[in-house]
């Protein structure tokens, strides 16, 4: 007789037959059986439903589950607090170790995800720095940044005062030049010129490319995210992609050209439009840079959140990607 246990659809894990012999296999098809049980008590599988709900308990982009589910892979949650997802084709694990709801152990959290899925790299972001190694996998790079968010009930969206004489400058500058917003779902060619361009200008990490290749997706399988569109003389020159969380608008990416007062345009109106709906923060997102962590602090955004990003290689997979890369 043949007992079969599946687990494919939830956890990618094939069928195993549990036969009466010999000892050594049933020994391994109950082992398998046992961590596979303490992974559903511990990791849960999110459907399109259930993945919306978490992202609803999300303090800033970094909880945008529904985007990085098509960025990074199939999306799950650690014991109802940490975002995880794996990309079986590329063997990479990123977990997002910043809490949904209470506090759990975070090593624990990265231990029992290697375990289980077997990746050869992770990708972690963490509000503490990790250790260099941890298990068999060793950190080959470490940035560390800050996630900028205005507080909206102490801005005033009039920008009245001499606190926002020169914000009110740019607003008023990019309204001369005749800059107006619409506001949209849909990906143009436009679009994908800007992104391309931001592309050319700048060295993108491998994360930052995935996400830009799953906007379209985004906005056609989700029905919460936006499209900040700004036009100079019916051309698009800038573009933001924006969401929305628990009391939070998150803006995650934005594209744009080099057009004066641009960035402080589109900005205000998103302040504009995030406080008519009733949010308390506008999370800008990670400071990139000193001139973009400038340009935050200039329109009185503050840094709520410190992010450690390390990447680990699993011991022997760096030794082989430098063999293979000569």
């Amino acid at each position: 007789m043949w007992l079969v246990f599946s687990s494919e659809s939830m956890l990618g894990i094939p069928r195993v037959p549990l036969v009466r012999k010999p000892f050594k296999q049933r020994l391994f098809v109950l082992n398998l059986l046992q961590r596979h049980w303490y992974s559903l008590a511990t990791l849960k599988r999110l459907t399109k439903n259930t993945l919306i709900l978490y992202q609803q308990s999300g303090h800033f982009d970094e909880h945008l589950a529904s985007f990085y589910s098509l960025a990074f892979g199939e999306p799950y949650v650690y014991k109802d607090t940490y975002l995880v997802y794996y990309d079986r084709f590329s063997k990479i694990l990123y977990l997002s170790l910043f809490e949904l709801n209470v506090c759990e152990d975070k090593l624990q959290c990265i231990e029992t995800t290697a375990k289980l899925f077997d990746p050869e790299e992770i990708v972690i972001t963490s509000p503490e720095k990790l250790q260099t190694d941890i298990g068999d996998f060793h950190c080959v790079n470490i940035n560390f940044d800050r996630d900028y968010q205005i507080y909206l009930p102490k801005f005033n969206e009039t920008l009245e005062g001499n606190a926002y004489k020169q914000l009110r400058y740019r607003v008023h500058n990019a309204i001369k030049r005749g800059y107006y917003l619409e506001i949209g779902r849909k990906m143009a060619p436009a679009h994908y010129h800007l992104v391309a361009c931001h592309e050319t200008a700048k060295k993108c990490d491998l994360w930052d490319s995935q996400l830009y290749l799953g906007i379209r997706d985004y906005l056609k399988h989700f029905a919460s995210p936006l499209l900040f569109n700004v036009f100079s003389n019916a051309m698009l020159i800038g573009f933001d992609v924006v969401d929305f969380l628990n009391d939070t608008m998150t803006i995650p990416l934005g594209f744009y050209l080099n057009y004066p007062s641009l960035t402080d345009f589109i900005l205000f109106k998103e302040i504009v439009y995030a406080k008519e709906k009733g949010y308390t923060w506008l999370d800008l997102g990670w400071a990139c840079n000193s001139g973009v962590e400038l340009f935050k602090k200039k329109w009185m955004a503050e840094p709520r959140f410190e992010i450690w990003a390390q990447e680990y290689v699993k011991n022997g997979v760096k030794d082989r990607i430098v063999l293979e890369g000569k």
